[in-house]
């Protein structure tokens, strides 16, 4: 990432000057100013105020400027507190990390669902949350398992207990899910079992020990210490990146300074006690960063003309998902593809219990009325959550749970499936 802003720095100023050399060389009376072409006109005043008719090109610059930054700058959160606050919650608590990757993990890195959800309820009051986490649902399954699987420079060797395990109870949050919205409304009662049922996963995560060695003394297998032939530290082949030069150190400077400021590094022996801080710190940092971020792509499509359909099962989807992805390339370039799994569909498991529980519960007890939700689609993104699910677990099984470059791209194949289809429908192509 660092190796990426002087280049990125570069084509924005150049941007930028082409904007402006653009706009001051062409014509500069109103009326012979061409408009330009738009594949999908939003609403007056959505994206066309005067700064942004005026200097167009500059603050396209400044907002592909503010979606790298915000992505680095989360990448940074992630990679030197976010993960080392996780190894230290999973030291005390004594965690094995697939168990920390599919709670305290993709509990952190939900945090922009769950705040996509409360907005959803409580700002705009509309059912927003539920297709964001649908489309992060998916992305969640088959890109950033995906890109684990394809970005990590060795084929990752994952346990077949623990995604059964995580997949079973993904498997109950979706008939969940499916039996609150099938009468179109939300109750505080439905809300809050959700909720409960949220604890009853990590009451089982809590036995996952004892429940690991029963089925192991079933199966009659011994647990072997995994030795890697090749253990990644996040650092092979890249320390050029890690280093990154006088420029790129520069304008990570304001970042750096920022978290170290206000968030502890509990990557030291002096500061380790201070991990559930760093914890804390980093999910704030996580949901401010993402909003910004997603807030920002979703101006330039407008910007662009681009439909919001496509921005939505795309870039805000993406967008919210970005946490679990960096969380989980971290630490499968440290050989923990158990962890980097876990979090992938523990993120589901979140989603889905927390992130609609939470505001749907608190719907009921602050405003004392069930929440109308639109139930016309829930037949067709059921099929499409329990699609995924079984495609990649059945796709993980048939490769042995190994997790190599033609699976990533399967899986990522699944995900163009599902963008394809969400497109089709959405435009009128397709009537289901």
């Amino acid at each position: 990432m660092t190796s990426l802003a002087p280049k990125f720095a570069v084509m924005v100023l150049g941007l930028v000057a082409a904007g402006f050399a653009y706009s001051k060389f062409t014509a500069t009376e109103e009326e012979s100013r061409p408009s330009h072409r738009q594949l999908y006109v939003y609403e007056d005043g959505v994206c066309n105020n005067h700064i942004e008719t005026e200097y167009r090109w500059f603050v396209v610059a400044l907002l592909c400027w503010g979606v790298f930054y915000m992505f680095w700058a989360l990448s940074i959160v992630c990679d030197d507190y976010f993960v080392a606050s996780l190894e230290e919650i999973s030291d005390v608590l004594g965690l094995s990390p697939d168990v920390a990757g599919a709670t305290f993990m993709a509990a952190g890195s939900s945090a922009p669902e769950l705040f996509t959800s409360l907005m959803g309820v409580f700002a705009v009051q509309n059912d927003v949350g539920v297709g964001t986490i649908v489309g992060s649902a998916v992305f969640n399954l088959c890109c950033i398992i995906g890109g684990t699987a394809m970005f990590t420079p060795t084929t990752l060797i994952i346990d077949w207990k623990p995604i059964t395990r995580d997949s079973f109870f993904y498997g109950l949050s979706i008939a969940g899910m499916i039996y609150v919205l099938q009468d179109g409304t939300v109750t505080q009662s439905e809300g809050g079992s959700l909720i409960c049922f949220y604890f009853v996963y990590v009451f089982v995560m809590a036995m996952n020990t004892k429940m690991m060695d029963g089925i192991n003394n079933c199966l009659g297998v011994t647990e072997a210490v995994k030795l890697d032939d090749h253990e990644f530290d996040g650092k092979d082949g890249d320390e050029e990146d890690e280093e990154g030069g006088i420029i790129s150190t520069a304008i990570a400077l304001p970042l750096s300074a920022i978290f170290s400021i206000t968030i502890p590094n509990c990557s030291s022996e002096e500061t380790k006690k201070y991990y559930l801080i760093t914890f804390t710190m980093s999910v704030l940092w996580i949901g401010v960063l993402s909003y910004y971020m997603v807030t920002w792509a979703s101006k330039l499509g407008c910007m662009f003309g681009i439909h919001p359909a496509v921005m939505g099962c795309t870039v805000l989807a993406a967008g919210t998902s970005v946490p679990d992805a960096i969380g989980s390339l971290i630490v499968a370039k440290q050989g923990q593809g158990d962890m980097a799994v876990s979090n992938a569909i523990g993120s589901n498991v979140f989603d889905i219990l927390l992130g609609l529980g939470i505001p749907w519960f608190l719907n009921g007890a602050i405003y004392g009325v069930s929440l109308n939700v639109d139930a016309d689609n829930l037949v067709p993104l059921s099929l499409i959550l329990i699609g995924t699910l079984f495609g990649v677990y059945f796709v993980s099984l048939a490769s042995g749970f190994h997790l190599t470059k033609p699976v990533g791209v399967v899986f990522f194949c699944f995900y163009f499936i599902f963008v394809a289809y969400n497109l089709a429908h959405e435009f009128g192509l397709i009537s289901y």
